[in-house]
This record gives C-alpha cells, sequence and structure tokens, in this order.
C-alpha cells in the first residue's frame, strides 16, 4: 500500500444532532450529513501547507522508523519494525535502504532501470523501466504488486491523488521532541493521521494509517526524521552489484515491500 497519501477516498461526515428530538429528524440530518462531508478550518490549511511543501522539493532524503501489524489467523496482532533510508532526485532517481524484523532491501531507479537487491538472500533482480518516478511506482503495483508504505513521499506530486473530505485539527504535539500540528483524516476504509512540523518548513514527521476494512483494523505508523533538502540531500542512484550476489530476476515476482 502507498502511504496515507493514496487512499482513494476519506468520505465519511459526523452526524451532529444536538438540540434535535425524533428518529426521523436525527436520520435526515445524517443524510445531509453524509452528503456533505467537511474538513475543519484549521486542518485543510495545515494540509495544503504540507502537500505545497512536499511538491515543491526536488532532492531530499530522509530516515524513517516503520512499524506495521501483522495480523493471524487466530486474532493474534504482533508488530514488526524496520528502519529506511530513503534518498530521492526527482522527477527519476531515488534509493531506499530497508532493514527490518523480517524484511530487508536496497532498491534502486535512476531512470532506466529498477533494482532490487535482498542482502539477507545474496540476490538482486532489475527491471528496464524508462520513465518517472510515478510510473515505475504504478508499473511495479500493478504488475508486480510492489508497493512501497512510503510511495506518496516518493511521487513527483505527492497529493494529486488525494481526495480526502472529512479531517480534524487535534492539537498541538510533539513527535522526538519536535512540535507538530496533529491531524486526524477519517474515512470509510481507513483513517489516517499526520502530524506536521510546526515551523517556517511544513514536513511531515509522522504518519499513522489504519485499515479499518481489515481484520484487527491493522496500523502502519512511521515516523520521519532528518529531513534533508537540495544540495544536502545527495545520493548514489548508480546500483553496483553487490560482491558474492547472484541475478534472479524472478525475484521481483516474490517481494512485497510495505506488507
Amino acid at each position: 500500500m502507498r502511504l496515507a497519501l493514496k487512499v482513494a477516498t476519506l468520505a465519511v461526515a459526523l452526524a451532529l444532532c444536538i438540540g434535535l428530538s425524533g428518529p426521523s429528524i436525527a436520520a435526515k440530518n445524517k443524510r445531509a450529513a453524509a452528503e456533505k462531508p467537511t474538513i475543519d478550518d484549521k486542518a485543510g490549511p495545515l494540509l495544503a501547507e504540507a502537500c505545497k511543501t512536499l511538491t515543491g522539493l526536488t532532492a531530499y532524503s530522509f530516515q524513517a522508523v516503520v512499524t506495521l501489524d501483522k495480523v493471524f489467523q487466530d486474532g493474534s496482532k504482533i508488530q514488526t519494525d524496520r528502519s529506511m533510508a530513503v534518498t530521492v532526485q526527482r522527477p527519476g532517481s531515488f534509493r531506499i535502504v530497508t532493514d527490518g524484523d523480517e524484511f530487508q532491501a536496497v532498491s534502486v531507479f535512476d531512470g532506466r532501470t529498477f533494482s532490487l537487491a535482498l542482502p539477507d538472500r545474496k540476490v538482486y533482480a532489475q527491471l528496464p523501466a524508462v520513465m518517472d518516478t510515478d510510473g515505475l511506482m504504478d508499473l511495479l503495483a500493478t504488475q508486480y504488486r510492489i508497493e512501497s508504505p512510503l510511495g506518496d513521499l516518493l511521487s513527483n506530486e505527492p497529493c494529486a491523488r488525494m481526495t480526502t473530505k472529512v479531517g480534524y485539527y487535534i492539537g498541538k504535539s510533539k513527535v522526538d521532541g519536535v512540535v507538530c500540528d496533529h491531524l486526524f483524516f477519517q474515512g470509510k476504509d481507513v483513517d489516517w493521521q499526520l502530524w506536521i512540523e510546526d515551523g517556517p518548513v511544513r514536513l511531515p514527521r509522522k504518519i499513522i494509517i489504519t485499515e479499518k476494512k481489515l481484520r484487527m483494523s491493522p496500523q502502519f505508523t512511521a515516523v520521519l526524521s532528518d529531513w534533508k533538502t537540495g544540495e544536502q540531500a545527495t545520493g548514489n542512484f548508480t546500483f553496483d552489484v553487490p560482491e558474492g550476489f547472484t541475478r534472479d530476476d524472478h525475484v521481483i515476482l516474490g517481494v512485497k515491500q510495505g506488507k
């Protein structure tokens, strides 16, 4: 799944029936609210500022500490962790190094070839892809079912696919000591929360996605830090085959990032 910003539709309304009596009036009011979902006056502008900041970046990097819920058939829910080092050069280059409890990988894209290496298995795969990052992510998702949980932070237009209609401002909150504005967005199948840095540069500092439609409502959490932009965000987008690795392009068919 792409990070919360990929959510296809967030359209749940909150029906407020204060001071009204009678079930027929309440039901009518609830239907009217459902037809006119809203984002409150503070959440909307803050989200717009964050989208503007992200869209304006050409070269950037960040660190992410990611927590994923894994749900088992008996209802047990176990958390797994991973760290991700992400470097992006728009419109068509990125490098992601992932080190987790159950998943280790290096993903590199240079605008011509997508390379995926699995250090624990000492194998790598490559896929010709003369396109930009958005085209690559669509290709990987539709043909290979490979998706990054932070995919929208790689996109050239990170907020283009958002259809957010219901949102609330929660208040001030700290993430790793950084004061942020905490926003909550509610949807039929997915809820998501976003912490935006309270400062001159409105960068996301934390994201939580709750998959309400899935059993036990598993969550994805990412805490983002060490943001660098412009010349400070230097990256190497050339894939050099590590010593002792063998090529197996079928690896791409069997790997699902972010799951």
